[in-house]
């Protein structure tokens, strides 16, 4: 029960730290006034703010269950159990929506980009599915006095499938990136660029999402308390990179747009495409 809360306190902490160290950006990009909601502030509102949630409900749940119950009862551990999987996916698709709109916005809102992204989300969402009704009887599996399933998950073929098309999609979205910005010089400058910024972020995206479906695996294998700390720090992952993507995106587009002297900048839609190079789809 120990182990349970310390990771729940891990993740909390994490993700806290992290919205402290970005309060100054987020307050002058999301909560400046006239405060005016668009679809990326909303996202960002979602992908911090659902993973503070997340972890604080974590935190209070394993403390409730270290002073209420020796054994946690098995009906308890499932609710659990499907709320981090609720939360997680939740956290996912939002980072999902972040990075279509980057690629849209870079297409010049193009509609046959707009069809292939959508059709890709349309295909991650129904690995998704059929990975969660691959491996629901594991909601109606024993569980441990920590409230860990007693079977292991291992590699099979669901799990395979999930971890296999969230890498797919990942390389996939940073790939139509990478296809227009890789050959611009401003891709490559220290000096932090739209195209620098869309670039190196898609890559810590990429290896972030990439480690963290690593641990999955590793965590499918073993049965012991070392996979507990695997939701919290994936919740802590998706949070961070969800609002920081979209911090950094829209601090150097205005910084771009005081250049330029542009306007309106976070638009409705996404960013402004006139904040990325000018190029053919």
């Amino acid at each position: 029960m120990n182990a349970q809360l310390a990771a729940s306190c891990l993740g909390l902490t994490l993700t806290v730290c992290d919205t402290y160290l970005t309060r100054k950006e987020e307050k002058t990009l999301i909560w400046r006034s006239p405060f005016r909601i668009t679809i990326v502030k909303t996202l960002y509102i979602l992908s911090r703010y659902l993973g503070l949630t997340c972890q604080m409900y974590n935190v209070a749940r394993s403390a409730h269950w270290k002073h209420q119950y020796i054994t946690v009862p098995q009906h308890s551990c499932a609710s659990h159990l499907l709320f981090k999987t609720l939360g997680v996916q939740s956290l996912l698709t939002t980072l999902h929506i972040i990075l279509m709109l980057r690629v849209y916005a870079l297409y010049n809102k193009s509609l046959n980009i707009a069809l292939i992204l959508v059709l890709l989300h349309a295909l991650r969402f129904s690995a998704t599915i059929w990975t969660i009704v691959r491996y629901w009887d594991i909601y109606k599996a024993d569980f441990g006095y920590i409230c860990f399933t007693t079977e292991s998950l291992e590699l099979k073929v669901g799990l395979a499938v999930f971890i296999l098309a969230e890498i797919l999609y990942q390389s996939l979205i940073h790939t139509l990136i990478a296809k227009k910005t890789w050959t611009l010089p401003s891709t490559w400058s220290k000096t932090p660029t739209l195209t620098s910024v869309l670039t190196r972020d898609g890559f810590y995206v990429f290896f972030a999402i990439f480690v963290a479906m690593m641990a999955f695996v590793g965590g499918s294998y073993e049965k012991g308390p070392a996979p507990l700390f695997i939701q919290p720090l994936i919740i802590f992952t998706l949070s961070c990179a969800g609002s920081r993507v979209i911090i950094r995106l829209q601090c150097c587009g205005n910084e771009s747009s005081s250049n330029s002297q542009e306007q309106g900048m976070l638009s409705t839609v996404a960013w402004d495409t006139r904040t990325f190079p000018s190029s053919d789809a």
